[in-house]
């Protein structure tokens, strides 16, 4: 750092320059993307659903320009109407969240942290489970908290918190516990009787449990052990958010429109939402626009989620007939959900970063599991299921081959 630098950015809550350097994954990427012609690469990693064919709920002309022309309203919370557009969408998964207890941002990484703010000073820590989105700690990093992790354990396939882990993590500067279900990547959703143990846990240490659901509505299982969403709906105890939006639900990431279902106890539900207004008004960062559109989009949602969740099962299902045809080398366990899926390569395969910058090389990009917080020796491959389904079908084949010569 020069001298220069240094008297500006000595303090700054971002990562140095070297943190922020391309990675080898991405440099191979990108090298090979370069010298060869169009089509040979193939990206299994995309996870934005406007790169991949896959058609977002379209407003109609009459909507957009209601829309545009709408009077501006100045509301913390959000809009009314668009409050009780949300609260409508969830009735098609059992249950009708009050309008009053649902709180609009402009995204789910937004409301994250205003979270953080609502009951975080600086210092202070959050805990979370990996393998898990790694956003997260860059979230937390930005509002002056730490992030502790907690690895999930893997039995047989299935993930399963580890209470006694979270309590040895949890210190008297812990304030809220992040999930993430279904889980990304990993595609596992909390079980009832899990959830249930989590928001008692919280509710008796004093902690915000955040609950991340913007995949809970692409769920390829349906048992009645899952949680449904949204959690917060069922939490009889502490405080517990539960958060989604337009990004995932119609496909609409450049909308930027998200929210949060508040649940728990009445008076910290009611003690909460008044003190996030305090927050949400200094910026009243979610566009009037959006707002009067979002009951148009929601009622459509299944014009984008339809055939997204049709997609889902048919890329799951093309990597399971590869597995039964041929001698794939990874193992990939129970998915209930999500856009993702993670591959477990044999302990002796090697460092998964390594891996997934030779895949590179060979014109195939994946993430490796170590981006999201696998902390096993089992290395791992993250692999997005909402590609293109030719494309996907070409890139899963060649995988195999390359991890089958490499391998060998």
């Amino acid at each position: 750092m020069s001298l220069m630098s240094k008297r500006f950015f000595e303090h700054s809550r971002t990562p140095s320059l070297d943190d922020l350097s391309e990675n080898a994954c991405h440099a191979a990427w990108s090298k090979y993307c370069e010298t060869h012609a169009s089509g040979e690469a193939i990206d299994l990693s995309v996870s934005n659903a406007t790169q991949v064919g896959l058609q977002g709920v379209t407003p109609s002309q009459t909507g957009v320009m209601s829309a545009v022309l709408a009077a501006y309203t100045a509301s913390p919370q959000g809009l009314a109407e668009t409050r009780d557009a949300i609260s409508r969408y969830y009735a098609e998964f059992g249950t009708t969240p009050s309008p009053d207890k649902i709180q609009l941002f402009a995204s789910t990484s937004e409301a994250v942290g205003a979270l953080i703010k609502l009951v975080c000073q600086p210092g202070d820590e959050v805990i979370t489970f990996n393998p898990t989105y790694p956003l997260l700690d860059c979230l937390c990093s930005l509002e002056s908290v730490s992030l502790k992790e907690v690895s999930l354990q893997d039995c047989a396939g299935e993930w399963d918190i580890d209470f006694w882990s979270l309590e040895q993590a949890c210190s008297e500067k812990t304030r809220a516990v992040i999930v993430v279900s279904p889980n990304n990547p990993t595609g596992h959703c909390l079980r009832r009787a899990e959830f249930d143990q989590l928001t008692a846990f919280c509710a008796q240490k004093g902690l915000l449990l955040i609950v991340d659901e913007v995949f809970a509505g692409y769920c390829v299982v349906h048992a009645p052990e899952l949680v449904s969403q949204p959690a917060a709906c069922t939490a009889k105890h502490g405080l517990v958010v539960s958060l989604s939006g337009l990004s995932k639900v119609c496909g609409l990431p450049q909308h930027k429109l998200g929210w949060g279902v508040f649940g728990g106890e009445d008076a910290l539900v009611d003690e909460a939402m008044q003190r996030l207004s305090f927050i949400t008004d200094s910026t009243l960062s979610v566009s009037g626009w959006v707002q009067h559109l979002a009951p148009e989009l929601l009622a459509r949602h299944n014009d984008f989620s339809a055939p997204c969740i049709e997609r889902l099962k048919q890329n799951l299902e093309e990597i399971r007939k590869l597995e039964s045809d041929t001698n794939t080398r990874w193992t990939l366990g129970p998915v209930h959900g999500g856009w993702s899926v993670c591959l477990r390569l044999p302990g002796w395969a090697g460092n998964d970063e390594v891996f997934a910058t030779t895949l590179a090389t060979r014109g195939i990009r994946v993430f490796p599991g170590s981006f999201f917080g696998y902390r096993d020796f089992n290395p791992t491959l993250v692999i997005s299921l909402i590609v293109e389904p030719d494309t996907f079908k070409r890139g899963i084949r060649r995988l195999a081959e390359v991890l089958s010569e490499l391998l060998s």
